[in-house]
């Protein structure tokens, strides 16, 4: 009897790295971030990528992120997934459609051309401007945040076989990738329109696209000290 409560508390305690591993992740995290955004810079300096090359780039950014969080919502909501997932495709590709479009007509080159062109546009920015070095990049720094900040705690859960579900304390996570993208969304995009709308008011020079990126970071850098925070507030729970 004893030995089975001993059993039974051990089983309740969380499985949490050691401080000099979540240290490591950290610095990683960090690294590869900043390593990440600035390829977007280097694409300015070295193959003159211009102002709606950066909003494509950051626009096919938070596509990446809604597919983590696609991920993300299949492995923690079990059968609920068949009705959350399509339903967040649905919305969440509408959203973004409906961005870009707005995009396109404030700072793209081919604003008239119908809804429709859309895809192939941004195959040919992706694929002949060289824009997928950026994103492969970005696609690497939020896939290194995906593995450390989900997939490698929910692995564990399963390994303590906690149990699976809308009802149970996956919840928070799978709140938080279905909104995440939005608030990402909001947060980012508004601080790329501010420096976008001083790079066409000025002229698409260097040093205002390097603004821009600068921007870009510093949004990021916040997101990500967000998530730190919550990360040491569940870890102190």
């Amino acid at each position: 009897m004893e030995k089975s409560l001993r059993d039974d508390r051990r089983a309740a305690q969380p499985l949490l790295p050691h401080p000099s591993v979540r240290k490591a992740r950290v610095m990683l995290s960090l690294v590869v971030l900043l390593a990440a955004n600035l390829l977007p810079l280097l694409g300015v300096a070295l193959w003159g990528w211009k102002l709606f090359d950066l909003i494509v780039i950051y626009w096919l950014e938070t596509l990446v992120i809604g597919g983590f969080g696609i991920v993300q919502m299949a492995l923690t909501t079990g059968w609920f997934a068949l009705f959350v997932v399509p339903f967040f495709i649905v919305h969440f590709g509408g959203f973004m459609a409906g961005h870009f479009v707005f995009l396109n007509v404030m700072f793209g080159d081919n604003a008239g051309k119908s809804f429709s062109a859309i895809p192939a546009r941004l195959h040919e920015m992706i694929v002949e401007e060289g824009l997928w070095v950026a994103l492969i990049g970005l696609t690497i720094s939020h896939g290194l945040g995906f593995l450390f900040g989900f997939l490698l705690p929910w692995l564990r859960d399963r390994w303590r076989r906690v149990p699976l579900g809308p009802k149970s304390k996956d919840n928070a996570e799978v709140g938080a990738a279905m909104f995440g993208p939005y608030r990402r969304v909001i947060v980012m995009h508004v601080t790329i329109l501010l420096g976008a709308f001083l790079v066409s008011a000025f002229g698409n020079t260097f040093m205002l696209l390097a603004v821009l990126v600068t921007l870009k970071i510093a949004s990021d850098l916040y997101m990500l000290r967000r998530q730190w925070k919550s990360e040491a507030l569940a870890t102190a729970a």
